[in-house]
């Protein structure tokens, strides 16, 4: 009330910004201040050994190399702006040099300050990050979505994706999605001596960063930190698909370079796809608020990616006739 009255009071990062700015006819495009590279990926051991020889080569005279290593958030990349510690946009990756302007979206996730706190931070901060969804707030999501006859989301990815895309900042604000800031995009003339470096300073004005990162002092340490996590991914209450390797000195970073899509100096290592097998106990129909019919398959109980599942959508009966779908089949 006191914002409407004085609106000359009314401050960029109030708590009211949060929410509340009107549905969007569509979304505008920005180009990011520097290009948002997209990661190559290794699935097995070799690979990754491969790639730590080629960036040996590449940084032939330089002292023992440190690798940092990430775990891989199965989110959506935005790059988050921030001009004299104001959130000023928020943009997806697009194509990398262009992405779609999701501002009012991205200001309704209370995990992204709207203001970084302390000192220190460069008038220009382009901070990269992934918002996600917790599974637990995906499975509630989805069936509230299936009480109330719309189309349930595959995945917490594509529920964050489909929501960040939303035009009414409403709904993206009920949807609890989370952020991790990764990496650096420009920050200016303000310097940062590693990636370890760089998540500490911006974790101190407010950004959130992933708390099981981590430096590797050999790419054994690295291998050893990836059998871990894909071992004990399911603790987590959120998805991840691998896990991402850096050289930890920017400075070596910057020596190394990066090809037309690519860094050279980081790479993403992928976890094989998870599945389970199951039987199909019966099919029976539910029937939305809308009078929307939804095929869903009931399962033997099943246990896959930390969530035990005993139902499954089937869509609808176009595609329960293109698969055949049949009780007692296993699937």
């Amino acid at each position: 009330a006191l914002e409407k009255d004085l609106p000359e009071f009314l401050a960029p990062d109030s708590p009211t910004r949060r929410v509340g700015a009107p549905p969007a006819e569509g979304f505008s495009t920005l180009r990011h201040r520097k290009k948002m590279l997209s990661l190559d990926n290794t699935y097995v051991a070799d690979e990754l050994r491969q790639w730590d020889q080629r960036c040996r080569k590449g940084l032939v005279d330089a002292d023992e190399i440190s690798y940092f290593a990430e775990l891989k958030i199965d989110g959506v990349s935005v790059n988050l702006v921030y001009e004299d510690g104001l959130l000023r946009h928020g943009v997806l990756r697009g194509d990398g040099v262009f992405g779609e302007d999701v501002t009012s979206n991205i200001r309704t996730i209370r995990a992204i300050p709207l203001r970084l706190r302390g000192d220190g931070a460069p008038g220009i901060l382009e901070a990269r990050g992934e918002i996600f969804m917790s599974r637990r707030d995906f499975i509630a999501m989805n069936r509230e979505r299936q009480e109330g006859g719309f189309d349930l989301f595959a995945n917490p990815r594509n529920a964050t994706a489909g929501t960040l895309k939303t035009l009414d900042p409403e709904v993206v604000a009920k949807r609890k999605l989370l952020f991790f800031a990764h990496s650096l995009g420009d920050a200016g003339s303000v310097l940062f001596s590693s990636q370890k470096d760089f998540l500490e300073r911006i974790k101190a004005w407010g950004l959130p960063v992933n708390p099981y990162s981590r430096v590797c002092e050999s790419i054994g340490d690295v291998l050893d930190y990836c059998a871990y996590w894909q071992d004990k991914r399911d603790t987590l209450d959120y998805e991840i698909d691998g896990i991402v390797v850096k050289i930890d000195s920017l400075s070596a970073q910057a020596r190394l370079g990066q090809t037309q899509k690519s860094p050279r100096w980081a790479v993403a290592y992928k976890f094989p796809a998870r599945q389970a097998t199951t039987k199909i106990r019966n099919i029976s129909v539910s029937v939305g608020r809308t009078g929307v019919l939804t095929p869903v398959a009931e399962l033997e109980p099943v246990s896959c990616a930390g969530v035990l599942i005993s139902n499954a959508t089937l869509h609808n009966f176009d595609e329960i006739e293109r698969l055949d779908v049949r009780v007692g089949d296993r699937v």
